[in-house]
């Protein structure tokens, strides 16, 4: 069972690295090339859908499947959605998540995160906070 376990600020939440990269297409034979980037995430159980800032968006040259509508505590807008591979680094275990649906979500340019793991991939597993400012997140 994979496993990952960390400490976290109660202050801002547990941030992890994540690995993004975007998914084969059919034309594409053979192993994937994509190149799999990393980035902060906040780990964040008040999020419905993982979501992507403009900047990881860019930095993958990802491109938009569509928009959907993002609902937050002070708006509902539509927003752009990519398909992506997650990949989530349980300690010694690279789990890939393939063809995950990501929101874009808009960022402070000094934020110290750019993805939000949101429920679609923490309800896959079991995740837990301690008030000591431990976390832990397994499948």
């Amino acid at each position: 069972m994979p496993c990952l376990s960390g400490k976290f600020n109660p202050g801002g939440g547990p941030i992890i690295q994540v690995g993004i990269q975007r998914p084969q297409l059919e034309s594409e034979v053979g192993p994937s090339q994509q190149k799999i980037e990393y980035f902060n995430t906040l780990i964040d159980t008040g999020a419905t859908v993982t979501c992507i800032s403009s900047i990881a968006v860019r930095t993958l040259n990802l491109n938009s499947i569509g928009l959907r509508e993002m609902v937050s505590a002070t708006d509902t807008s539509p927003v752009n959605v990519y398909l992506t591979n997650l990949i989530i680094p349980f300690n010694s275990e690279m789990v890939v998540f393939p063809n995950t649906q990501v929101l874009e979500f808009a960022i402070g340019i000094n934020s110290p995160f750019q993805l939000l793991l949101g429920r679609d991939v923490l309800c896959k597993g079991t995740f837990t906070l301690s008030f000591d400012g431990h976390f832990t997140f397994s499948l």
